[in-house]
């Protein structure tokens, strides 16, 4: 053997997990479970603590009620990618453990400088939001003079296209929806619900062959678990996380189903329509917004991705809908929700960029921010100062806003 190649270096026997030491074979040093320990569904110990217990994320990663999935024992089997063992593991004793963030994702929104406290949010109740619950009963029920949407085909396959996309996103690096803001999957924000959803989302595009059936066990039971999630005491970011990961989710298997698996079906819609008015419950608006002033970047950051979020379930629910032959009807409830705001506020990454973006963004609004109602058919619907305000907003608008423009003008004209 050349005496000059170069041999792999190996971490110290100190850091390593006493199993691994013992073994003799080279340690992951993920914590709080190494993937060897992952894969061979064994309890996983380290002789030394982590470097910093106390830190934001680990402490909100453990704090109930919410939790993270304990998986099958045969899960190690069913990755492509070794990198996404690490990512779903258990503990051989059954008991959960927390998931962490792809490292890619927890480096893409955080900045130097940046911290968000979103447990002082300043939002106004959503008064129709019973409305969101039960609006799955409109088509069993009289709905009086409520006319279904009338959507082209080719409509239906656009919202799709776009839908589709978005679980394909997480896949990749730095890749995050437009439905969740990327400040939600910074160190120290995440709920473990979007944590555990980045980890699922790469497990079901990652399964190998003949292990869909574990994959669609797995999801299936998180899915459970956020439906079952007591909100009681959860606060604003976490409700949201939730129902972004469930949608997700739903998305996911409606349009990249796994052979011999039925996640989506009505029981599954109408856990969305739960969780939209959990969600929807506490606020889609800030104060500040209706004042015509500006809010909190916090504030913001949870409307606006409640507003996306909830924009995207109702788009879902209209393909569910036509799929199965039942009408789809305009959402009353939601008439008076702003539409997404400029590209330029959802890209902003620092507080102060926010903050200046948005005094200019309030001045170019004046006579205030435009409704998603204002898309719709109405006498004003062609009129000239309609058409001066939605060209406005489009303008400004991205990718997601342009969707929905999109979408109602195929409904509704311009």
């Amino acid at each position: 053997m050349n005496s000059t190649r170069k041999q792999r270096s190996t971490p110290p026997r100190k850091k390593s997990c006493l199993q691994c030491a013992k073994s003799k074979v080279r340690c992951g040093l993920e914590r709080p479970c190494c993937a060897r320990c992952v894969a061979a569904n064994r309890q996983c110990r380290y002789a030394t603590p982590a470097e910093n217990p106390s830190s934001p994320v680990a402490s909100r990663h453990s704090v109930p009620p919410i939790e993270s999935i304990a998986t099958p024992t045969s899960l190690s089997a069913a990755f492509t990618d070794p990198t996404d063992a690490i990512l779903v593991g258990t503990t051989a004793s059954g008991h959960p453990t927390p998931l962490p963030l792809p490292t890619q994702l927890r480096t893409t929104a955080d900045r130097p400088g940046v911290s968000l406290d979103f447990s002082n949010l300043d939002l106004v109740p959503l008064a129709d939001a019973d409305q969101i619950r039960d609006r799955w009963l409109w088509p069993f029920l009289a709905v009086g003079e409520q006319v279904p949407k009338a959507f082209h085909p080719y409509t239906l396959q656009y919202i799709s296209c776009v839908l589709r996309t978005y679980p394909k996103l997480m896949v990749k690096k730095n890749g995050v929806p437009p439905i969740i803001h990327p400040m939600q999957i910074s160190d120290g924000n995440s709920s473990v619900a979007l944590a555990n959803c980045y980890s699922l989302v790469r497990l079901w595009h990652h399964s190998a062959a003949g292990s869909e059936h574990i994959v669609a066990e797995t999801i299936q039971r998180e899915m459970e678990r956020l439906a079952n999630y007591d909100t009681t005491n959860a606060d604003d970011l976490d409700i949201l996380g939730a129902f972004q990961a469930y949608l997700i989710y739903s998305i996911m298997a409606t349009f990249f189903p796994i052979q011999g698996s039925n996640i989506v079906n009505d029981a599954t819609m109408v856990t969305l329509h739960e969780m939209a008015f959990r969600t929807t419950q506490a606020g889609l608006v800030s104060r500040a917004e209706l004042a015509r002033s500006r809010p909190t970047w916090e504030s913001w950051i949870i409307v606006s991705a409640k507003r996306r979020a909830v924009f995207a379930f109702y788009l879902l629910s209209s393909v569910y809908n036509a799929d199965n032959y039942v009408p789809s009807f305009l959402a009353q409830e939601l008439r008076e929700v702003y539409v997404p705001d400029a590209k330029r506020l959802w890209e902003a990454r620092s507080r102060r960029e926010w903050e200046r973006e948005y005094s200019q963004y309030l001045s170019e609004w004046e006579d205030g921010l435009l409704m998603i109602s204002e898309l719709w058919l109405s006498p004003d619907t062609g009129s000239k100062g309609r058409r001066e305000r939605i060209d406005r907003w489009v303008q400004s608008a991205d990718e997601f806003g342009m969707m929905l423009f999109a979408v109602c003008v195929h409904l509704h004209g311009y």
